[in-house]
Formats: structure tokens, sequence, C-alpha cells
């Protein structure tokens, strides 16, 4: 018995200050278990909001740089650069669509545009079965494809590749007398039209 009681007490045992360190000290990478991940925080920056008539900067507190859309009638737009020159324009009548872009330092319209809200086109694709005068989206509002117009004295289309206004963006044009047809391609962003009359879809 005095045997088995001092072979007990010779067990060695930590001390205080070796379980305080046993206690501070760090979990392995497997006892900590997976680490927090991450969350981005919410974004902060406000949709962008209408604009009106004049000239406005573009920036956080001004324009911001999207695709707008405005219904109007002889609707002159234009953007420009840092130094003041005009980089882009436009006059139609009808729906309009320009792409205001983050290097333009303005955005100015007549009056005749009223109000340019942003071009958000979403869900399925709802074309519409027929169109006039000015510019639309082909996807979200026309469907590619062969149109033909029941025409006018002068008719001037243009096959767009964006709505920056910009010459490389002019996939094609013409500008012809009487009734016409046009194949509007898959990959056109756009169309643009003056004069032609009533756009329906042949196929």
């Amino acid at each position: 018995m005095v045997l088995a009681v001092l072979v007990l007490g010779s067990r060695p045992s930590p001390s205080r200050v070796e379980r305080a360190e046993q206690a501070a000290a760090p979990a392995s990478p497997s006892e900590r278990g997976p680490a927090p991940t991450a969350t981005a925080p919410p974004s902060t920056v406000p949709p962008a909001a209408p604009v009106g008539p004049g000239v406005h900067p573009v920036g956080p507190l001004g324009v911001r740089p999207v695709t707008y859309v405005a219904t109007g009638d002889l609707c002159t737009w234009e953007r420009r650069g840092a130094d003041g020159r005009v980089l882009a324009t436009d006059t139609v009548s009808g729906q309009a669509l320009v792409a205001v872009r983050d290097t333009d330092a303005a955005f100015s319209s007549t009056t005749g545009c009223r109000t340019w809200r942003p071009f958000e086109p979403s869900g399925p694709a709802a074309p519409l079965p027929s169109f006039g005068s000015g510019t639309f989206a082909v996807g979200a509002q026309i469907t590619p494809g062969r149109w033909r117009s029941d025409g006018s004295d002068l008719c001037y289309w243009e096959r767009l590749s964006g709505f920056g206004g910009e010459l490389d963006e002019l996939a094609d044009s013409a500008g012809v007398a009487g009734p016409t047809e046009v194949v509007l391609a898959p990959t056109d962003v756009g169309f643009s039209s003056f004069g032609c009359g009533t756009w329906r879809p042949l196929d």
C-alpha cells in the first residue's frame, strides 16, 4: 500500500505555470477549425439618376458612365472630352440611346431629348413587333433578321456595333428612297433610322 502511494505520488504533474502556458498556447491549425471567410462590404454606389437637358460633368457626382435612353423630337446630344472637344454627337427623333464612357468629361443634350434614364433591359427580351425613327437595341428591343420599311422620300439607316456615336461603331449605313429592306445581324448592337417610316419583320 505504501509502495502504491509512493509510486502514484512520484508521477509528474504540470505546475500552475505549465498549465497557464498550455492554456495560452495557440491551437494547431487542425484544432482551430476553418478560418472565417471575409465577406465583401455591401455596395454603396447608388444607381444612375435621370439626366435632364444641359451640360453635365461625368463622374461620381454627375452623369454616371452607363447607357441612357430618351425619347424626344430633334434630340441632340454630345459626349465631350477633358479639353472640351466633342467626341461624338447625334441628332435623333424618336428613341435615342447613348453610351456615356468613364473617360468622358461631360455630357450635354438639348431640351428636345427631355429626360435621359439608364437603359436597363431586364428579363427575357420582348421584341417590338414594329418600330419607327430612332435608335433601338438589337436583341433587347428588336430581333436580328430581315426588316422592311414602308418607305418615304428619304430613308437613312445605320447598323451599329455600339451606342457611343463614334464612326468606328458604324457597321453599315445607306440612304435610299422608297421602301427598303435591311438584314440585322446577331452581332449588331443597335439599329438607327430616320425618315424610313415603320419597320416590320419579314422573317
